[in-house]
């Protein structure tokens, strides 16, 4: 069922109900004219669609010769004439519909993915590279459909310009680099190609749930105590003919709203008033905030900010397995150590743009046991953020701010006696 709806790393499908930039265009044919080996063709844009300017294959979607793959000799992308050759006896019809250089985005995608990518988050975006063992913190795990640091809000998938910026700028304190020096359509195909692989990832994900409750072997097991195997394997039979193509709709269905989703006015957190002003009572008013037992902060980062908290020193239990973990502390959604940030470093992973604090604290860190404050007022958020950013900047408690004095300086000589 994957490989029918993704194919594999080598030889990728397209399931078109998924929202991904496949690349190409979709065109009708209007007029075919064979001429031995090659033909002359002139395609018409389908509604909405504009012709790439460079093609080099004609994906043939309708008509007799369905499914085949035609090369370009030469491609007009202002008039949609082209010149089509190889076609060993293939023929279209007026009517007929194509995709032109159909799949290019998402091949030039996985071309570099496997090139900058691979070595870290695997060929399946499992996290699992060949390097992703000497990493710490670990490489994204794709397959959940999880990216921590979005400026979408807490319900939301993230969004393809928050993969961008990630990509363009990396993640501090992380082995995640800048590809800044990439052009804008390399970076748009990786983006298409991880997203490719997060609907992918979910997809499995969702369908080994479906399957789990009534046929996993812990499952099975327990059903053999009241039914014979036989019927159990026969039944299940029945609900891959019978139950699971609806199944896989519905999953479609729900990856296409979630990732559209994403991408809409509706899902970008936007502050309800400007910054607040940067000032030492606003500072003030966000270590308030931070300390106070609404959104206790200092419960995970600790009271000054060092991430030491409490919570740092329990032992969590798997929401899965309901096992504790072998170490304290928090871990994500990936089963990883994930302590708190220690906001006196000034290494925000996310980005220490004011709006990028607005929204991690908004939103929440996803995957992780950072919470959304969606509720807070944004005032308030504001004046939280106003209070983080000053914290590396603070000094130790008890400092004056005035800097000492060296022993045996001008200034440390005791004062002539009167009439010297």
């Amino acid at each position: 069922m994957l490989d029918e709806k993704f194919g594999d790393p080598q030889t990728l499908k397209a399931w078109t109900k998924l929202p991904v930039q496949w690349g190409g265009a979709a065109a009708k044919v209007e007029v075919f004219a064979a001429d031995g080996a090659e033909a002359k063709v002139k395609f018409v844009p389908g509604e909405g669609q504009t012709f790439p300017e460079k093609a080099t294959t004609v994906n043939v979607v309708t008509g007799a010769v369905a499914g085949r793959t035609l090369q370009l000799a030469s491609w007009n992308a202002a008039t949609g004439e082209a010149v089509l050759t190889g076609l060993d006896g293939a023929s279209l019809a007026a009517g007929d519909t194509c995709s032109i250089d159909g799949g290019a985005v998402i091949q030039s995608g996985r071309v570099l993915y496997m090139r900058h990518c691979s070595h870290c988050h695997g060929t399946a975006g499992d996290g699992n590279g060949p390097t992703a063992q000497y990493l710490y913190p670990r490489p994204r795990d794709y397959r959940h459909g999880v990216f921590k640091f979005t400026s979408t809000n807490d319900m939301s998938k993230v969004s393809r310009e928050d993969l961008l910026r990630i990509l363009r700028y990396g993640i501090p304190g992380t082995y995640m680099p800048s590809f800044l020096l990439m052009k804008d359509e390399e970076l748009t195909a990786i983006v298409e190609y991880v997203r490719f692989l997060a609907m992918r990832g979910e997809f499995e994900r969702k369908l080994v749930n479906e399957l789990a409750s009534d046929y996993s072997e812990e499952a099975v097991e327990s059903r053999l105590k009241d039914e014979t195997r036989t019927d159990i394997v026969g039944e299940l039979a029945k609900f891959l003919a019978e139950d699971v193509p609806g199944v896989v709709d519905g999953i479609g269905v729900e990856l296409e709203e979630s990732w559209v989703a994403a991408d809409t006015d509706e899902a970008k957190i936007i502050p309800s008033v400007p910054r607040v002003p940067d000032s030492v009572e606003s500072r003030r008013r966000g270590r308030e905030l931070y300390l106070s037992k609404t959104l206790n902060c200092a419960d995970c980062h600790g009271i000054d900010g060092a991430g030491n908290g409490p919570q740092t020193m329990i032992f969590e239990k798997n929401p899965v397995t309901n096992v504790p973990y072998n170490e304290p502390g928090l871990h994500d959604v990936w089963d990883n150590l994930n302590q708190p940030r220690n906001l006196h470093t000034g290494i925000l992973r996310g980005g220490r743009r004011p709006i990028d604090l607005f929204c991690r604290i908004h939103a929440g860190i996803k995957g992780s046991r950072m919470p959304s404050f969606k509720n807070t007022p944004h005032e308030d958020i504001w004046h939280i953020v106003n209070y983080v950013l000053s914290i590396p900047f603070e000094p130790e408690p008890g400092a004056t701010g005035v800097a000492s004095v060296p022993a045996g300086s001008s200034t440390d000589t005791a004062a002539p006696a009167a009439g010297e």
